[in-house]
């Protein structure tokens, strides 16, 4: 049977919005893992502060990517071209 746009791959799969079990659980250990070992961090991120300025800066914008969306580049292109056109022609007024 050959696959149809719209359709899932798998018959017993997730239905389409379904949120992953996995991923959910994975987030939930990370967040609890994160929470317990926060004052480490902390005092990590204090350290190479004094150490390295530059250092931090890149370390923190590594540890950052966890909590914020990620940017992505848009490869749609549009062009718009406005042409000279006179308001009589677009409503075809009568002289």
């Amino acid at each position: 049977m050959a696959f149809k746009k719209g359709e899932s791959g798998n018959p017993k799969g997730r239905a389409k919005g379904t949120e992953n079990k996995l991923t959910k659980e994975a987030r939930e250990i990370f967040v609890d893992t994160l929470g317990k070992h926060s004052g480490n961090i902390d005092a990590a991120f204090e350290e190479v502060f004094k150490e390295d300025k530059t250092k931090f800066l890149e370390l923190f914008a590594k540890y950052a990517q966890y909590f914020s969306a990620k940017k992505t580049e848009s490869t749609d292109k549009t062009e718009v071209t406005v042409k000279d056109f006179n308001i009589k022609d677009v409503f075809k007024f009568n002289d």
